[in-house]
């Protein structure tokens, strides 16, 4: 099988409906095996977290230049913060320039003394998994390898993700840094983590930073009037591209302790979705077939449910005292045969009375509960769970309607 098919792939259905269940429907088998081979990997729903598929994904491992993502997401959190714009420019230092000639690595070649805006070095860093640039892109506003690596490792927690091993900007060994390298630390230290933590931050990603795929999904693009061309094969127009999965991002990481590996972002039949695959084996370029198994595992074994599931609650002491509660949009469920879509609902501690119910007042579009999917699997490992809020705000009832109603239930 080549990376580049995607058979036997069934038609997803797409139950727009407002109620908190769909009924089933049965995907197309296939006989083909599509083990993925790879020390560690997981897919899931880009919006919801649903988890599809996961093979040790609670093990840390190297990353290697996966590790990019995360020094992007540093750079887009400060331009949103107005600490940077795309085209800040920042001047190249002679270590870098040397660094950028490095063959052994993954590279443009960068001009000491002359400045590149973020947004080039960006590019660099993704669509060629550049080192230098990535290391230039992190002294943006000023930092070193520690202090920047202190906002990787806040950012990461921004994502759900506590407790990565991160050391650089770029995921070389510490040694292989130089004098980038972080003191007091072992030579052979790399960034690791594990498949899920990856999926997190991906996700993180794309959820706060969606523009960031405008990078990603390029082939090529030019800095310093050369042509920079991607390594990702998995794009549209690639060796590697699926037929019906439409791939714009998202990183690639290849080392000697990492191996292959790539977290992959998205679309089938209208649904993003993430994928991570963390040492493919036989390296190279199995970390793509083994991403497309991913999906033809995902095509084959789920049907996929668009919805926006919706439930009547009561509020005891609002001034109308029943409101409906639903998910902020539409939300996709992916479902294998014999599993139930059928959600438990839970009202937040902070906005239920002492017997759970839902209290006044409560405004539209506040997150006031959740709905829980039994036989559903969420990023955290426990059964997925979707936020609700209500469709209208709900006043607090004045006491003297408080009481009349205490009365008459005591009568």
């Amino acid at each position: 099988m080549t990376a580049g098919s995607l058979t036997a792939v069934p038609a997803a259905v797409h139950a727009d409906t407002t109620t908190s269940s769909t009924s089933s429907s049965s995907s197309t088998n296939s006989t083909t095996d599509y083990t993925v081979n790879a020390k560690a990997a997981i897919a899931i729903d880009a919006t919801t977290g649903q988890i599809l598929y996961a093979k040790n994904a609670n093990t840390k491992l190297a990353i290697a230049s996966i590790s990019k993502i995360i020094t992007v997401g540093v750079i887009e959190q400060e331009i949103k913060a107005g600490k940077l714009s795309w085209n800040t420019k920042v001047k190249v230092t002679k270590e870098e320039a040397k660094l950028s000639e490095n063959t052994e690595y993954s590279n443009i070649t960068l001009t000491a003394g002359k400045s590149y805006t973020v947004k080039e070095l960006t590019e660099a860093a993704m669509i060629k998994s550049a080192d230098a640039a990535a290391i230039t892109l992190s002294r943006a506003t000023g930092d070193s390898t520690a202090s920047f690596v202190k906002k990787m490792q806040a950012f990461v927690k921004k994502a759900g993700v506590t407790d990565a091993k991160l050391y650089n900007q770029v995921g070389l060994t510490n040694s292989q840094m130089g004098s980038y390298g972080l003191k007091g630390v072992a030579k052979n230290a790399e960034n690791e983590m594990t498949a899920t933590d990856v999926a997190k931050i991906a996700q993180y990603l794309i959820k706060n930073y969606p523009s960031l795929l405008n990078i990603t999904k390029l082939t090529s693009t030019t800095i310093d009037g050369t042509t920079v061309t991607t390594i990702n094969k998995m794009l549209a127009g690639q060796s590697d591209a699926p037929t019906q999965v439409k791939i714009d991002g998202l990183k690639t990481g290849t080392s000697d302790k990492a191996g292959a590996c790539f977290v992959s972002t998205g679309t089938y039949q209208g649904h993003r979705i993430i994928t991570v695959v963390l040492h493919a084996t036989g390296g190279g370029d199995e970390r793509f077939t083994q991403t497309a198994n991913l999906y033809h595992l995902i095509a084959n074994e789920y049907t996929a449910y668009t919805v926006q599931p919706s439930v009547a609650v009561t509020v005891p002491n609002g001034k109308v005292t029943t409101t409906t509660l639903t998910t902020q949009g539409k939300i996709t469920l992916w479902k294998k045969d014999g599993t139930l879509l059928s959600p438990s609902l839970a009202i937040n501690s902070k906005a239920a009375d002492k017997n759970g119910k839902l209290t006044a007042p409560v405004k539209k579009g506040q997150v006031v509960g959740e709905l829980t999917y039994a036989g559903l699997t969420g990023l955290d490992g426990n059964m997925l769970t979707v936020d609700v809020v209500p469709t209208t705000n709900v006043d607090k009832a004045n006491v003297f309607v408080r009481m009349g109603r205490w009365v008459k239930s005591h009568i």
